[in-house]
């Protein structure tokens, strides 16, 4: 267990159908997971839903660059970089994706490459 004794339980599943009840859980986090998922914004609509009210959703992404011509080369090797990287699309516009899902976006964070740090909530 985690410190505290607490029970940890891991299931695997499919993203965009998790077999939780709406507003299951106070966090929903993902890392590096969008960018591989065939339908990311059903992916992001069910973080939602299993997120309570007033909760939190984290994600640790990559994402396209704001900077014009490196977010240009993301979009002209994208099909390249998904063939070589498990099917990796770094070229997403998570903020936009996370706010067609249902969610406010509270805060984005770049990191170092082409990452981004996005805290969200449910509406």
């Amino acid at each position: 267990g985690l410190g505290g004794g607490a029970e940890v339980k891991v299931v695997k599943m499919d993203a965009t159908r998790l077999g939780f009840g709406d507003a299951s859980f106070d966090c929903v986090v993902d890392t590096f997971g969008i960018c591989v998922i065939g339908r990311p914004e059903e992916a992001l609509r069910e973080m939602a839903r299993v997120c309570k009210k007033g909760g939190r959703v984290l994600l640790l992404e990559h994402a396209r660059s704001e900077n014009g011509l490196l977010g240009w080369y993301q979009d002209v090797t994208s099909g390249p970089v998904a063939k070589m990287s498990k099917g990796c699309v770094w070229n997403q516009r998570v903020e936009d994706m996370v706010r067609h899902a249902g969610m406010r976006v509270i805060e984005v964070k770049h990191r170092p490459g082409l990452v981004k740090e996005i805290i969200a909530e449910p509406l």
